[in-house]
């Protein structure tokens, strides 16, 4: 009886190992089809987060120049530092901001 088995081991084996041209072909559509599936998905994602992060930094600037212009602000000085700063294109909005709180922080 063991014997019979080796033998339909050994005969089935090669179809295992080397599937046909049928089986390859449904597998790699198959790949296809999820990857295109995945890239999908990954692309919606991206752009509405970064949709939703650029309408943050658009209320965070429109907040900032805000209390830039208010004179009578105490922390008036800190905002005019982080907008010119971010303005001028000496660093970014949140390395300035990270910067000026550090200035203004040990004055």
């Amino acid at each position: 009886m063991s014997i019979i088995y080796e033998l339909l081991f050994l005969y089935i084996e090669p179809k295992i190992l080397i599937p046909g041209s049928e089986s390859l072909i449904n597998h790699l559509l198959v790949i296809f089809v999820f990857s295109l599936a995945f890239i999908g998905v990954a692309e919606v994602m991206y752009w509405l987060y970064k949709k939703e992060f650029l309408r943050a930094k658009a209320k965070y600037l429109r907040e900032l120049i805000h209390q830039k212009n208010d004179l009578s602000s105490l922390n008036e000085p800190f905002y005019a530092c982080v907008y010119d700063k971010w303005n001028t294109g000496e660093m970014p909005l949140a390395e300035a901001n990270t910067m000026c709180s550090l200035k203004f922080e040990h004055n």
